[in-house]
């Protein structure tokens, strides 16, 4: 019985201390202090970038071509060679120019001298040949002498009668005499076709006018009979066929005459064709700036169009980056982007996106889209080709509310920060809403205000919080 009573006392000693430990574990864990670190929140600038590779280039290029296909003769410049406007580049042979310019010229004023022979044909203001007056005037004349013949001749008109046959002889001897002259200039060359046809039809004209005269006085010197009016009358109609021979060789003479003006202008236009090649013999530089890239050699034959050399313009550099597609879409022209190069260390460049590639290109496994970035002040020592680290910002709020990313815990399926109150040292969750996100940091847009006490760390101690949960504040960044 002794013995049973001892082990009775001893298990009920064992369970009040087992109960008395607990109840010290519970209460103990009701007063924990959870050691937490903070940051107090105040406004201020927040900025997202995207980053992107690239390389510094001149703002503008200017690719020099040859203006003219042949033998490269000289070249004055190398890479690297500073230019200014009017500077001599690249000089071409131009012999066989020349001798293309002196048979342009020739050509030329032989078809200036064939239109000023064929215009000296055209006499008055009328515009009339002299064989379309001529005839004019014989078919107005036998006119007048049917006229006559049907009212018979006076004394006055047979004397007139007489003179014609005379006047009309010694027309037959000019005519001969011009022609026969006309027809030796032909054979050397010195008048064309058309003037020696035209005096052939001036003597046959000045026969036709003195058989016709003749004839007229033997008849006037008659009395007028069946035949002679019939005779007169057909001298009226002969004389009518004159005239419309004359007036179509008036009309092919006009069309010669067109025909030489259309070919002057054809030569004229020549001569202009080899004085503009003569003078792209001579490539100038048309931009002030630096020759980066020399396309031939001397002695090389090269074709109109062909690539000479490359110049890149004073007066700007651009850095020419990749975007990833993932990022192109927060791209903008007018964004402010910074760079950096290995080149020159300790030193940052700044600019602004210029221009975005509407296709991407896949130089690499990722596709990217180009986006240009004019430098502001590149200053002396960026050159072309040095790569470029860039930094592209694609927001900025000077008055943001910021938290680091860590501080962002989730609850109930919403995003909140533990917001300690200052007053009891408690936590509480506070939802939030979530703006854009940087490397460290995200920014509020709604849930907390500036000057609150947030909590950002450690993990652990995040993982322990919970609304009223008293802490310790420990960093307060």
């Amino acid at each position: 019985m002794a013995g049973r009573r001892v082990t009775i006392v001893i298990v009920g000693l064992v369970l009040i201390c087992i109960a008395t430990i607990v109840a010290g574990k519970r209460l103990g864990e009701d007063k924990t202090v959870i050691a937490v670190d903070s940051v107090k929140i105040a406004p201020g600038p927040f900025t997202v970038t995207v980053s992107a590779q690239g390389a510094i280039e001149p703002a503008r290029t200017v690719e020099v071509r040859a203006g003219v296909t042949g033998k490269v003769r000289e070249i004055y410049v190398r890479e690297g060679d500073t230019v200014r406007i009017g500077q001599q580049l690249v000089k071409f042979e131009k012999q066989d120019l020349e001798a293309q310019l002196q048979q342009a010229k020739a050509q030329v004023a032989a078809a200036e001298a064939e239109l000023m022979q064929l215009q000296s044909q055209v006499a008055g203001e009328s515009g009339k040949t002299f064989a379309v007056r001529q005839a004019e005037t014989q078919l107005q004349a036998a006119k007048v002498r049917l006229q006559e013949l049907l009212k018979g001749p006076s004394e006055a008109q047979v004397a007139q009668a007489e003179a014609q046959v005379a006047q009309a002889d010694i027309a037959v001897r000019d005519g001969t005499r011009q022609l026969e002259a006309m027809e030796a200039l032909y054979e050397e060359g010195a008048v064309s076709k058309a003037a020696l046809e035209d005096a052939r039809a001036r003597v046959e004209s000045a026969k036709a006018q003195y058989q016709a005269s003749k004839k007229q006085y033997e008849v006037l010197c008659e009395q007028p009979a069946k035949e002679q009016v019939e005779l007169a009358e057909a001298q009226v109609s002969e004389a009518e066929i004159a005239l419309a021979l004359a007036k179509e060789q008036e009309v092919s003479k006009e069309k010669s005459r067109e025909a030489v003006k259309a070919r002057l202008a054809q030569t004229n236009a020549g001569l202009r064709l080899v004085e503009a090649a003569l003078a792209k013999t001579t490539v100038t530089s048309h931009e002030n700036g630096v020759v980066t890239a020399v396309s031939v050699r001397e002695g090389a034959v090269v074709t109109e169009g062909m690539p000479l050399a490359v110049i890149a313009t004073a007066g700007g550099m651009r850095v020419r980056a990749k975007v990833d597609e993932t990022d192109i879409a927060r791209v903008k022209v007018g964004q402010r982007a910074t760079f950096s190069t290995d080149a020159i260390l300790d030193e940052e460049f700044f600019g602004v996106v210029s221009e975005i590639a509407p296709q991407a290109v896949y130089d690499s496994i990722t596709p990217g889209f180009h986006v240009l970035i004019d430098i502001e002040d590149p200053g002396e020592d960026l050159r072309a080709g040095m790569s470029a680290d860039v930094e592209i910002a694609t927001y900025s709020n000077e008055n943001a509310l910021v938290v680091p990313i860590q501080a962002i815990v989730q609850r109930d399926g919403q995003e909140a920060v533990f917001v300690v109150d200052e007053a009891d040292s408690k936590a509480r969750a506070a939802q939030v809403v979530t703006g854009l996100t940087d490397a460290i940091g995200v920014e509020i847009l709604e849930g907390i205000e500036a000057g609150d006490c947030v909590v950002i760390g450690d993990y652990d101690a995040l993982k322990q919080l919970g609304d009223g949960k008293q802490v310790r504040l420990g960093k307060v960044k």
